[in-house]
């Protein structure tokens, strides 16, 4: 099928990109590729604002990604969509696919990703990648996963653990999506329910982290066919007390009865104190004890998020895909993804096993 999406000509679609994560994506994007990048979202104003303030790098387009025609309309000409919105995520990247446009998509729920990977063969025979799992969790976490394991000769486990601060800028969806993880009633039901743990988490030191259901937690145990477990913590110790504490006395199961999630993802939208670092931590363990573990640490989620997601798509953009639905460790580039993180504020770090880059 012949596909006339420009070459390496063609624009790069961030939609939702205005908002927290989107507009990080679209400036690094913008600094890399000046005046291929289109600010998309439902808000015609809000994209024209970033894009003034871009020095001409930007250009605006007005689309509501739940309305099939102007979505088919923005990717006349696209050679890239970038996803920043949790909203008809699997109609998207059908659209794109169908069209030989690549996509990369940063959204945190299993069940949106577990259905654009449905797509996979369509994406083969269109000659398009797309790319999941894009961001700091899932994203970072996978990419660090992938690389401790394979400094083991034979892996058991990935325990995976998130450090957030409540300081930053956090998106509409991230909240969202924090609030009905912690309103669902347990796990997706894949083995028994892990425990919380302590871990140290670089220079926040030794932390009480718990369980928490993550989608790369699941992908990641596919994919390196080990046990993997998926924790997080806030920066401040008295909140994350608080809230896991409320979650074990059934606080959270009364919310979801009472239908009280959007309210609780509005107040939490609002709260802002404490630092706005985070911290990633993997750690790969084998059957004899050895463990190999490797740390991010960085500030601000969103703007991290948005990094990964430009370094993906940039690379996409310049040199194309491997062709299908694939989680950004099976990316051909991922080993130097986290090698490129400095630029961006983050800092990497490794112990036990000598890592080689």
């Amino acid at each position: 099928m012949s596909v006339d999406n420009g070459g390496r000509g063609g624009s790069i679609v961030v939609l939702g990109g205005y908002g927290a994560v989107g507009k990080a994506t679209a400036e690094i994007l913008g600094r890399r590729f000046p005046g291929r990048v289109v600010v998309a979202g439902r808000s015609w104003d809000r994209a024209e604002r970033l894009v003034r303030s871009s020095d001409a790098a930007l250009r605006a387009a007005r689309v509501d990604v739940e309305r099939p025609d102007e979505v088919n309309c923005v990717l006349r000409g696209a050679a890239l969509v970038v996803m920043c919105v949790e909203r008809a995520n699997t109609a998207v990247a059908r659209a794109c696919l169908e069209r030989g446009v690549h996509y990369v998509d940063v959204s945190a729920s299993a069940p949106v990703l577990e259905s654009i990977a449905a797509l996979h063969d369509l994406a083969v025979s269109n000659a398009a990648t797309a790319v999941l799992s894009v961001g700091v969790a899932p994203g970072l976490t996978n990419l660090l996963a992938r690389r401790c394991a394979e400094r083991l000769s034979d892996a058991r486990t990935v325990d995976l653990s998130l450090l957030l601060g409540l300081g930053g800028e956090h998106g509409a969806d991230s909240v969202r999506w924090v609030v009905d993880h912690l309103l669902e009633p347990g796990g997706r039901g894949r083995g028994s329910r892990p425990r919380r743990a302590r871990v140290r988490l670089g220079r926040a030191g030794v932390r009480t982290v718990h369980p928490f259901s993550f989608s790369d937690q699941y992908t990641v145990g596919e994919a390196l066919g080990v046990r993997a477990t998926t924790r997080i913590c806030f920066d401040s110790r008295l909140v994350t007390s608080a809230v896991f504490g409320l979650r074990t006395a059934g606080f959270f199961a009364l919310l979801r009865r009472l239908r009280a999630g959007s309210p609780l993802a509005a107040l939490m939208g609002r709260l802002h104190f404490g630092s706005d670092g985070f911290v990633v931590h993997a750690s790969a363990s084998d059957g004899s004890g050895a463990a190999v573990t490797g740390t991010v640490t960085g500030r601000e989620t969103c703007h991290a998020t948005g990094a990964v997601a430009a370094l993906v798509a940039q690379a996409l953009y310049g040199d194309g895909g491997p062709g299908g639905v694939i989680h950004i460790d099976r990316f051909p580039k991922a080993a130097s993804l986290l090698d490129e993180l400095a630029e961006h504020g983050m800092s990497v770090r490794w112990s036990g096993e000598r890592v080689r880059s």
